[in-house]
Order: structure tokens, then sequence, then C-alpha cells
């Protein structure tokens, strides 16, 4: 070989190993900056779970933490409460109250809305109380503690937000589409019949509408079920996640829950595949007692709904 030709292939071969160098180079700069990227969003989600985080007392016979770390279907209690919005700063009332059992091997959620004037007796208030009036009496505890007696289910967890979270939630996750099935408007805005957009200015009236709908608070429940299903499916999107920060925002401002920074870790990792939700309702009749409206649930619907809840719980019926 000649002495251009070793020139040439030494040439050739120096400029391969710097193209490698800037690719390993380049690499290694990605890991390193999502390494650093992945570690403040690890740090401020870690921040805004602590600053949520709120236990209370629960008279469930079994460990939430247990059963959550062991893959196990476990209970939510979700809560949407009157306040922050509308110049509403007291404690007021759980206006939403819904149950999720999320199970990771049948890979569902079943998602149960039970009527806020539902009538049920509240040891040391009498026997005839609106489900509802339980938050307002003891709070969280006590709300968590009537819907264990009530429904014959654990609820292992609870999650408590109130009106100005679900606006400010949608105004960090962005617009929403659902198909709204009644033509009205409330507060302000229209919602068409059929496909409609909801963002940060329309999505409470669409949510807490119920005196135009026929079926009442059986209807406010069931877009309210659309709603949150909606908003988690677009969080969980990449759009979402680059807006992990108000998002986060919004959580730790609004929202109390009983959830431990590392359940929340371990059903990310061990429950994500349960996204097929199966929504039901508590149904009940009108009935005026002492002057109060109460929806009066029969035994056989509470019957119905606590076997399909024990059943997604894998508890024996």
């Amino acid at each position: 070989m000649s002495n251009r030709e070793i020139h040439k292939y030494n040439h050739r071969r120096n400029k391969n190993r710097l193209i490698w160098r800037i690719v390993i180079i380049a690499i290694v700069l990605f890991f390193v900056v999502d390494g650093v990227i992945l570690a403040k969003i690890y740090m401020d989600a870690k921040n805004a779970v602590d600053t949520t985080y709120h236990k209370v007392k629960n008279k469930s016979e079994r460990s939430a933490s247990r059963t959550i770390n062991n893959g196990k279907p476990f209970s939510i209690l979700l809560l949407g409460t009157d306040t922050g919005e509308y110049g509403r700063t007291y404690r007021g009332r759980s206006d939403s109250m819904m149950v999720a059992v999320v199970n990771p091997s049948t890979k569902k959620t079943t998602l149960l809305s039970i009527p806020r004037d539902t009538k049920v007796a509240i040891p040391g208030h009498g026997f005839e109380n609106k489900i509802n009036s339980a938050y307002s009496y003891g709070g969280v505890s006590m709300a968590m503690n009537i819907m264990q007696s009530y429904l014959d289910v654990p609820i292992d967890h609870y999650v408590e937000m109130n009106m100005r979270g679900l606006v400010q939630l949608s105004s960090a996750v962005g617009s929403i589409k659902v198909n709204n099935n009644l033509d009205f408007s409330n507060v302000g805005n229209h919602y068409a019949k059929g496909e409609i957009t909801l963002n940060k200015n329309n999505i409470l009236g669409y949510t807490q509408m119920r005196y135009s709908d026929p079926t009442g608070d059986y209807g406010r429940q069931g877009r309210q079920r659309q709603v949150l299903s909606a908003l988690v499916k677009k969080i969980a999107t990449i759009q979402g996640i680059t807006k992990y920060q108000s998002i986060l925002s919004a959580l730790s401002s609004n929202m109390k829950t009983d959830i431990t920074f590392n359940e929340i870790k371990t059903i990310a990792t061990k429950y994500r595949s349960a996204d097929n939700v199966n929504q039901i309702q508590l149904q009940g009749y009108g009935k005026m007692i002492g002057g109060v409206s109460f929806q009066v649930v029969p035994q056989k619907n509470v019957d119905a709904v606590t076997k399909e809840l024990r059943t997604a719980l894998e508890l024996n019926n």
C-alpha cells in the first residue's frame, strides 16, 4: 500500500472514529438530559403528592398498601365537593360521589356513581339522611366509613377534589371531546346535542347541570363519569405528559388523598393496563320524606351493585 493510500485510509478511519464519537456523545447527552428531566418530573410529582397527602381514619379491615403492593384489585372513593368556585370557601358537601375499583388482572376499572341524595342511616344522626351529608358531618373519614357500610365493600383509598380543581385541571390538560345526549344551556353556556368540546370555560356548566335534565341527578352523574374518563385519557397522552407541571399544580392546589407516593408508583406500573372503564349507576327513586327530597334505593339494587363491586375486587360474595 502506497503512502498516499495509507494516508487516505487513516483519514477515513479517523473520520469514522469522529462520527462514532459524535454519535456516542449525542447518545450519552440524550440519556443524561433525559435522566435530568425524568428526575425533575419525579421530584415535582413527589412534592405534589406530598402536598395532597392527608391521612384519615378508615375502618377498613384490610391493609390498602399491602393490597396495592401485591397487585390486587383496590377501591377508591372519589369525592367532588361543591367548594372552590362561585365564591364558596366552606367545607361544603360531597356534590359528586363515585367508587372506582381497579383490577389489573381483568384490565378493567369499574366506576360506580352514587346519587348524593341517597337515603341512609348515619350513626348519631338518625335514619333519614342523605349520603352526601356524611361528608358534612364528619369529613372524608365519615364518608368513607358510611360508604363501606352501605355498599358492603372495603374502601381502600379516597381522592377529594373541589370544583376549582376541575377548572384548573381542564386548563392544564386542554380541551376534551364528549358525546352529549341532551341539548341544554347552563350558566351562560350552550351545549348542543352530539359531539362537543369542553374546556376550562364550560366544563363546570356541563358537569353540574341537573335541573334541565329529565333524568335529574342521574343524568348529571353520567356526564361527570364521562368527563372524568375523558380527562384521565387526555392526561395519559403525550400531550398531557408534556404539561405535567400545570397538571401537578392543579392537583396539588385542589386535591386531597391518602394515596402515598410509593403507592402511586406501584399503581403506575402494576395497574396501567386497567384502562377499560365499566360505568355503572346505583339506581333509586325520588321520595319526599318530612319535606325533604330523597333518593330511596331498593335493597335489591344495592345488593346488585355490591355483588358487581365485590366481583371486581375478587372478594367472596
